[in-house]
């Protein structure tokens, strides 16, 4: 057993420790084959070079506006849709549920063009065409490079790994005592009351283990980001073009290539420290989510 921990372990820690080493390295230790894990001259030059080469404030305000919100939206409404797979029988539930539990295999690959055309040109329907017969072309907008284009989605449960998280949920409430939903009735609550005055807020392991996934998810996402947000860069699509924007530039800096891999591992990890420092901030919470929820890997 201490065997898997500790390849686990090594593993994990080997590349985030070697990029924190290699992001402070002064130029003096590039060439040395003697310093490894430990620099000799610590230096900040490529952590404040990649924050002023990448536009860092920027980019990290732009990712947050996009992760947060989604990830805040989609678990309150993966947390409703279990809700409801999970104590109410209607009509096609099976069927519903089946391709809840398919958008999770499908990629985003088959469906992000039809994605991409529905924000391009996106329209509200009636509202829109009467607008459209007021004037023509009022009646569509492009949510290309706006955040509202990832809101809108997590608001209607088709946000990044929506269908896992409508899933987790649904076996949440589905190991929760119907005697909470019984005694609530008996006290004259309806069914959205039940669950929002009840359910929800038996649900904050499950919330917790959701919306840190959700946010992780959005942070690190490059395919539908890209394609959605082509102008208004996130913090992957930054780091991904950060490799051949370091190798572009003029002068010997530009021909160092030990520094470009330098300046890759800084770059790596100023994208990874806020969702680290949550991490640490919350991880009680979300250990404990963890285990009550019964989600491992």
């Amino acid at each position: 057993m201490y065997v898997i921990i500790y390849g686990i372990a090594f593993t994990i820690l080997y590349p985030f420790l070697f990029m924190s080493v290699s992001a402070f390295r002064g130029r003096e230790d590039m060439f040395n084959p003697a310093v490894v894990w430990v620099t000799r001259h610590f230096t900040w030059e490529h952590i404040g070079f990649v924050i002023n080469f990448m536009d860092y404030p920027t980019i990290i305000g732009h990712t947050v506006s996009i992760a947060l919100v989604s990830a805040l939206l989609q678990t309150l409404v993966c947390s409703f849709v279990g809700y409801g797979f999970a104590r109410f029988k209607f009509p096609g539930k099976g069927v519903f549920f089946a391709v809840v539990i398919f958008t999770i295999i499908i990629p985003a690959q088959t469906y992000i063009t039809p994605t991409y055309l529905l924000f391009r040109n996106f329209q509200i329907p009636v509202i829109s065409q009467v607008m459209n017969l007021i004037k023509s072309g009022s009646g569509s907008w492009s949510l290309i490079n706006n955040p509202v284009s990832f809101w809108l989605q997590a608001l209607t449960g088709m946000g990044i790994r929506s269908g896992l998280f409508i899933y987790i949920f649904r076996q949440f409430y589905r190991g929760m005592p119907k005697e909470l939903e019984s005694a609530a009735l008996i006290d004259g609550s309806g069914a959205y009351r039940t669950y929002f005055k009840v359910m929800m807020p038996n649900a904050v392991p499950a919330m917790v283990s959701v919306f840190m996934f959700s946010l992780v998810w959005h942070w690190n996402d490059y395919f539908i980001t890209s394609v959605l947000s082509t102008n208004s860069k996130t913090m992957a699509i930054a780091l991904s073009e950060l490799r051949y924007a370091v190798s572009v530039i003029q002068g010997p800096d530009g021909a160092n290539v030990l520094l470009q891999q330098i300046r890759v591992q800084a770059g790596a990890l100023i994208a990874v420290i806020p969702m680290l420092v949550l991490f640490v901030i919350s991880q009680k919470f979300f250990i404990e989510s963890v285990e009550r929820t019964g989600i491992t890997g």
